[in-house]
Order: C-alpha cells, then structure tokens, then sequence
C-alpha cells in the first residue's frame, strides 16, 4: 500500500517515522523460553533492539555496561519462593544503566511490593495488553535519572 504524505494525519505520520522513543535498548531475563521469545518479538515489532535474553540474572554479566539507558524486562515467573526480587535489586545496585520493568503472575500486592522494593521502575501484571506492554517499557526508558 502507498501512502501519500499530504493526506496522512499527524498521527498516522508519527505512527510511519522512526523515534528516539522507538529505538530502545531492551534486556529481557526471566520466564520460560517461550515468553521471552514472545517478549522478545514485541520488542522488535516495536523497532526496540534487543540486546540480550536470558534465562538467569546471571546472564547479564555477558551485557558491557555503557552510558545508554537500559530496559531490562524482567519477567519474575509464577514460583513464588524464587528470588527474583534479590536477585534485581542486586542487579540494578551493579547497573545503573538499566531501568527494570517486571512482569508479575497475577495482582498480589506482595509481588508487586516486592518488585518495587528491588527497585523497578513499572510493574506489569498478566495478562496485559501488548499496547500496554509497550507503553510501559516506552515509559520506563525515557524516566529521568532521579525517577
């Protein structure tokens, strides 16, 4: 399909030109296979680029540190008792070139307590909608240093 530029609205020429805002930097760590995959493809879909993905926080040593803002997307799983929360909160005290972005089971206020503890910027709760994950990492990535 052609698009003429003198009939697209403002909005359908923002949604035709590449960003700053859609050129994001993402690290995703946590969850199965399968869900970072999904996560991961989002992403790209949305013209993020996708650093690195990793099953462990532990995988992150393999990410250079740099002065370019991070999304990291963490998605903390279902099983209660790991330790995702520690394991973030260390990460981010090591990194502060990334912002966390962590995707919680279900909407048990202690989850979400406990992602906010360990320092993430947003916290998502399943299911949500792509728009929303979207926005979220959006968000997440331009935040001020101080926020």
């Amino acid at each position: 399909m052609t698009h003429i530029p003198a009939l697209l609205t403002a909005a359908d020429k923002e949604m035709s030109e590449p960003t700053a805002r859609s050129l994001l930097p993402a690290v995703v760590v946590g969850g199965d296979e399968d869900t970072r995959l999904l996560l991961r493809g989002l992403l790209r879909l949305n013209r993020h680029r996708v650093l690195l993905e990793s099953p462990k926080a532990e995988g992150l040593s393999a990410l250079p540190a740099s002065n370019e803002t991070k999304v990291l997307v963490v998605d903390a799983g279902s099983d209660p008792s790991h330790p995702w929360d520690t394991d973030l909160a260390t990460v981010l005290r090591a990194r502060s070139d990334l912002r966390a972005l962590v995707i919680v089971s279900s909407s048990d206020p202690s989850l979400e307590s406990r992602a906010r503890a360990a320092g993430a910027r947003r916290v998502l709760v399943r299911p949500f909608a792509i728009r929303e994950f979207l926005d979220a990492v959006d968000w997440v990535g331009h935040l001020p240093n101080s926020g």
